[in-house]
């Protein structure tokens, strides 16, 4: 920390955001001035500044902190007039009001002056003229910085970040200045270590190419310096929000905003965070608050004009429109803006049409080149997608979002695209002929039964992608590797993990392929407005409905978690998926959404909910929407489900299952069988499954330990008909019902299996040998089939037996083709030879 000395009479005064000790000042004052900057304490900091002022008006230094510490806590106006002699920051508080006219003639005022602020104010003139489009104007004065940085030596640390500041303009047509941006704002901080602002600088430039790692670390390098200081924690919350922490970003953004209620980057990141839970009015609330700040933010007027658009009213986003066109016509922020709301809103094609005229507005605005990519990737437009994202990556090459996904595409040459009526499936290679079969029954199925109930209507192919690295996936959907995940829909285009991509027995993409179709359906018949917490319930609805056990039941944790009133009731259902407490906690919003769906299905009818889709569709807001349909308000809904789950389940039940759950675990632990089966009996009378697991898989291991094959097969019976992915539960049931003669109860127990988890050869062959014996020769056909795509040792024998069960279903000439197979790869395979014989003979 830096030291000056001054005058007998001066005082400790604030440098930034720090209270800097004077040689001379009383020792009295020194300590508490430094315990107010060591706490981030402003308001004593101004209030020591201010006294220093007050004694001396010619202390440049004390009326410099004090003005500073006003600006960081956002009392602008107040800043202004204390600046005397200070036109930079003078300035600096003017334009965060919005009085860029003023602003302009302080900074120009502080140019022609040649004090200390000169290169700090030449940046901000140069920015404010960029800022109103004049780039003809703007770009010279930040290039000046070069050459002024290469001939200078011994520039301050505000210097050098302004020369930052000007570099990282340059960079947007000069990418690899970029790098040079990071070392001037590291020189900044290696010049005065007590100066925040480099390091803010420079955690934004990094979130700007989502690099959130190193953004923290610039953060926490700030936060070292000041922990209170207002841009910091702002820039700490987005951070976090990006890293996927809304709760801690919302906490960190609300301390930003209590420090300086009149941050208006703050109040619109938090109108931002309220956009994504769909709260209109809360994000209208914050737009409103950082517009009195400063009506002529480009920032909050943007997002006031994505506002407008999501929520579907239309004359005003075109009113915002004008009027940021008025402050800049050649500003493509907004479209950008909107457009990325849009997408987050599931808009993705007017998404792709916003970015697409950002990009006619400013050709060399990387991030709508970007945008546009992501959302054609969205939409299915893969080369389209392709040629956005090259271009944006050419221009901004440290962009990792956008890397990510060109990544991505680049591995699609690894995959197959197989079409059929209706759909587009792209699997990779390695297990193509391994899903395929099974891929298209499920899709069929799935979007046919669906289409129907909700009366869509096609709209084109729809798009199914499976992925079988859980990383690629997770770019796929949100540019970068992490997600967890297992599906996502993008309205007429599906991505998913690939069974190959999950441990066997944790995931069944069947059940996954369900829901994001109903994704699809529920999106379509809305035009892709209804709200998540809508569509994620409607999802786990129709798979609960779709076959038993898919969706999983009502667990015991989510009735004890719902009776501790730990979830948002249905009127604020949506803050339970964006603003969950816990992972646990968003699984527990899925369980609740799914249960309003099913609510409102069995009180008011299935015609309720395509009326309540339609109503979304319309731009009708969900207080009309609750009203109209579900025929009552907010309040009167939540009691009244309330009411309605109550009766049907038992919170009590619930945490006596866990009880008696826990008991029969720890007596199988500590070998007391009978114990344990009366306590895990007990348990499953209340819930067959919970997320802690089932007492019917525990039961099934006690009935074997004894020899009782009828309660081993009855507990594993009731676990798989609950627990979509039980896949060695299936397995056990299958190898035990064939044993005690029971072949079709074998058949249907290792169906359920290869659905799970494929890629094991024994339950395809167990499972077309049954399917032989049942005479269902074309689920031997595809059970075959399988076996095939694994890629056998013995692929003859493989793709003979296939023929076999081709030729036992009537499949003359598909027999013969798959025999033929088999005798090019082994030429003296005696058995292939008999078969093509009787082939030939029956043909």
């Amino acid at each position: 920390m830096r030291h000056r000395r001054w005058s007998s009479g001066c005082w400790l005064v604030l440098l930034g955001v720090f209270l800097l000790p004077a040689a001379a000042c009383a020792q009295q004052d020194a300590g508490g001035a430094v315990a107010a900057a060591d706490s981030g304490g402003y308001e004593e900091a101004i209030r020591t500044a201010r006294a220093a002022v007050l004694e001396n008006p010619d202390d440049t230094v004390a009326r410099r902190a004090l003005v500073q510490a006003l600006i960081d806590v956002g009392r602008y106006d107040e800043a202004a007039e204390e600046a005397t002699g200070l036109p930079n920051l003078r300035g600096v508080a003017l334009r965060e009001r919005g009085r860029l006219a003023e602003a302009e003639a302080a900074f120009t005022e502080a140019l022609e002056a040649e004090g200390p602020d000169q290169l700090v104010a030449e940046f901000n003139l140069a920015e404010l003229i960029f800022n109103r489009g004049d780039r003809d104007e703007a770009v010279p004065r930040f290039d000046s910085f070069i050459d002024l940085y290469n001939q200078s030596s011994g520039l301050s640390s505000p210097d050098l970040t302004a020369v930052g500041n000007a570099v990282r303009y340059l960079g947007v047509t000069q990418p690899e200045l970029f790098q040079d941006a990071v070392m001037a704002y590291d020189e900044a901080v290696s010049a005065d270590p007590s100066n925040v602002e480099p390091n803010i600088r420079l955690a934004e430039l990094f979130l700007e190419k989502y690099n959130s790692t190193e953004a923290h670390t610039a953060l926490q390098d700030a936060l070292a310096i000041n922990e209170s200081h207002p841009r910091v924690l702002l820039g700490l919350a987005r951070a976090n929000a990006f890293d996927g922490d809304r709760t801690a970003a919302l906490e960190l953004v609300e301390q930003s905003l209590e420090i300086n209620p009149n941050l208006v980057s703050g109040r619109t990141f938090l109108a931002r965070m309220m956009l994504d839970t769909e709260d209109y009015e809360g994000a209208e609330a914050e737009l409103e608050k950082a517009l009195e700040v400063n009506p002529g933010s480009l920032e909050a007027l943007a997002m006031r004009a994505a506002l407008h658009f999501v929520r579907g009213d239309l004359d005003e986003y075109e009113a915002s429109r004008a009027q940021v066109s008025e402050l800049n016509p050649m500003y493509p922020g907004l479209l950008t803006t909107v457009a990325e709301i849009a997408g987050q809103h599931r808009l993705y094609a007017e998404a792709a049409e916003l970015a697409a005229e950002a990009t006619q507005l400013d050709p060399v605005h990387w991030q709508s080149f970007g945008e546009l990519g992501l959302n054609q990737f969205r939409l299915g437009q893969i080369d389209e997608a392709r040629e956005s994202l090259e271009r944006s990556f050419a221009g901004d090459p440290y962009n990792v979002w956008i890397k990510n996904n060109l990544d991505l595409l680049d591995t699609f040459e690894e995959y197959d695209i197989r079409r059929l009526d209706g759909f587009e499936l792209m699997l990779h290679q390695d297990e193509a002929d391994l899903l395929l079969p099974y891929l298209e029954i499920a899709a069929v199925q799935a979007h046919s039964e669906l289409a129907e109930r909700y009366g869509d209507q096609p709209r084109g192919d729809v798009r199914i992608e499976l992925y079988p690295r859980s990383a690629d996936f997770s770019v796929r959907t949100v540019g970068l590797a992490g997600l967890g995940a297992l599906g996502v829909s993008f309205g007429d285009v599906l991505a998913l993990d690939s069974p190959s991509a999950r441990e066997a027995g944790t995931y069944n993409w069947l059940t996954t392929l369900w829901h994001e179709m109903a994704h699809t359906i529920a999106l379509g018949v809305s035009e892709s407005r209804v709200p998540r917490w809508f569509t994620e319930g409607l999802s786990v609805h129709e798979e609960r409905r779709a076959r038993p056990g898919w969706g999983y039941p009502v667990t015991p944790e989510f009735l004890i978690v719902y009776d501790d009133d730990e979830l948002p009731p249905v009127s604020r259902l949506n803050e339970g998926f964006v603003r969950p407490r816990t992972p646990a906690h968003l699984a527990h919003a899925y369980d609740m959404a799914a249960l309003v769906a099913a609510w409102i299905e069995e009180t008011r009818g299935f015609d309720a909910i395509i009326q309540m889709l339609h109503g979304y569709r319309d731009g009708r807001s969900a207080e009309e929407i609750f009203q109209n349909v579900l025929g009552g308000d907010d309040e009167e809904i939540d009691e009244e489900f309330d009411r309605w789950l109550r009766d049907r389940e038992s919170p009590e039940e619930a945490r006596t299952f866990m009880t008696l759950f826990q008991r029969g675990r720890a007596a199988m632990e500590a070998g007391d069988l009978d114990e344990a089966r009366q306590a895990l009996e007990q348990a499953g009378e209340l819930f067959p499954v919970a997320a802690s697991g089932s007492p019917y898989a525990l039961l099934a291991q006690i009935h074997v330990q004894e020899g009782n094959d009828e309660g081993a097969i009855e507990a594993l019976q009731i676990l798989t008909e609950h627990d979509e992915t039980a896949y060695s539960g299936n397995l056990e049931l299958a190898q035990m019902l064939e044993e005690n003669g029971d072949p079709a109860g074998a058949a249907a127990a290792l169906e359920r299996a290869v659905w799970i988890y494929p890629y094991e050869a024994d339950p395809h062959l167990k499972l077309a040998d049954l399917y032989t014996e049942l005479d269902e020769h074309l689920l031997a056909v595809r059970e075959r089939r399988a076996v095939v795509g694994l890629e056998p040792t013995n692929r003859a024998a493989a793709l003979y037996q296939l023929a076999l069960s081709l030729f036992q279903a009537g499949e003359l000439e598909r027999a013969r083709v798959e025999v033929l197979r088999a005798l090019e790869a082994a030429p003296n395979f005696e058995e292939a030879q008999d078969l093509l014989l009787q082939i030939h003979e029956a043909s």
